[in-house]
């Protein structure tokens, strides 16, 4: 079985890993083989072959494992034994370095954070800053090196460094705890075209996370990760919470509602809002039921919304992106089986079929790494896991999607 220490290939393309912290990297391998197979995944999915399987590769990282290893390669690996189980809900991410928000706001601590060795021996690249920006301009939008914004203070440039691996590295920064130089992200095609399995740091406490199969598409890699000419995000809907849960007019013939939360502690209210308003207020024959942004909630907000708009006559497209997931998954499917809604958009995050009751996490013996695991279930959804629901209509990125979307409805109705 070939190494899978993929970063490891990445020391011979211009990047300083050598200096950071090394871990006991053989008992955080254990915990997590531990804890993965708790998950409701694991026990829906690895049986017999692929129990052996699974055991192959745990045996083959374990002797893998040295006093050498970072904490950086330390952390894929870990994540690549829980590749094998198709659960976009489970996660493994680093415990945060201490950069809290108070102590973000304390100028004497970040004189210190940038004096200490943890600043001074974050991983970079050997590349000229100023260079490597300039061989990034005018990349084009559905190519994914170029030059990105991070929030409105950081930029970031990423480029390629072997066929499949790109490695993103800060250009500019207004934020004291990163400085140009310092890499924010490891790129690796995953199996799915145009998506990319992504190790990256977190913007303010800078710890390590994994992205599993990241949708790239028309410039954004994360809501907040933008390519800097990207004039429009078509794809994100970007407006006040206090819009969501609105019955509107768009047309004589059509209405909207942005449902952009399915959250079991603050829509209860919203949801009855709009259910009251559904008998009479719901009089054009076409509503778009927007879902974008939506990552999911409970069935106890979802379904009653469904229920009453069983009791109407009404023609249903409903839209998705990359960011619709969990519970808001579940509805898109039963909207298309049920109502014989039409999708349009993008295709949905593909965390769908497994869940956490109770959302409890367990810290890894050296406290280094938090596993946060499932332990419920909806099989009806397992196709859907990690590929997500494909849209019946792409939309594309040049103009607005609900406009799009009342041009369909208008097309198929002449």
């Amino acid at each position: 079985m070939k190494k899978v220490f993929i970063l490891m290939l990445l020391l011979n393309f211009n990047l300083k890993l050598a200096a950071q912290p090394n871990c006991d990297c053989a008992s955080e391998l254990d915990f997590v083989y531990e804890q993965v197979q708790t998950t409701a995944s694991f026990k829906d999915q690895i049986r017999g072959e692929k129990k052996a399987k699974f055991e192959e590769n745990y045996l083959s990282l374990r002797a893998q494992m040295n006093d050498e290893l970072s904490k950086l390669d330390c952390f894929w690996a870990l994540n690549q034994l829980m590749y094998m189980v198709q659960d976009k809900h489970v996660a493994l991410t680093e415990n945060p370095l201490g950069l809290s928000e108070k102590s973000l706001q304390d100028s004497s601590f970040l004189a210190g954070y940038r004096d200490s060795h943890a600043f001074k021996n974050f991983p970079k690249t050997d590349r000229n800053v100023a260079n490597l920006a300039k061989s990034l301009e005018g990349k084009r939008l559905d190519e994914v090196e170029g030059i990105y914004k991070i929030g409105s203070k950081l930029k970031m440039g990423v480029y390629r460094v072997t066929p499949d691996s790109l490695v993103g590295v800060i250009l500019s920064s207004q934020v004291e705890i990163w400085e140009p130089g310092q890499i924010f992200a490891y790129l690796k095609h995953s199996n799915i075209q145009s998506h990319y399995d992504i190790i990256h740091y977190g913007t303010s406490q800078k710890n390590l996370k994994f992205s599993k199969a990241q949708f790239f598409d028309h410039g954004m890699l994360f809501p907040s990760v933008l390519k800097e000419d990207l004039e429009s995000n078509y794809a994100w809907i970007d407006k006040p919470e206090e819009e969501a849960y609105q019955l509107s007019n768009l047309t004589d013939d059509v209405q909207y509602v942005w449902l952009n939360s399915f959250n079991r502690v603050t829509k209860p209210a919203e949801r009855d809002a709009l259910i009251a308003e559904i008998p009479r207020g719901l009089t054009a024959k076409n509503l778009i039921i927007d879902l974008r942004n939506n990552g999911g909630g409970a069935d106890k907000i979802s379904l009653p919304i469904l229920k009453e708009l069983k009791k109407k006559k009404v023609n249903i497209y409903v839209l998705t992106n990359f960011f619709t997931g969990s519970n808001a998954e579940m509805t898109t499917v039963r909207l298309k089986d049920d109502f014989d809604a039409v999708q349009l958009g993008q295709r949905t995050y593909g965390a769908i079929s497994y869940g956490s009751n109770y959302g409890k996490s367990y810290n890894s013996p050296s406290g280094l790494f938090n596993f946060y695991p499932t332990d419920m279930r909806q099989r009806e959804f397992i196709a859907y896991e990690e590929v997500g629901v494909q849209p019946d209509i792409k939309l594309n990125q040049e103009s607005d999607w609900v406009r799009q979307t009342v041009e369909y409805i208008q097309s198929v109705n002449d």
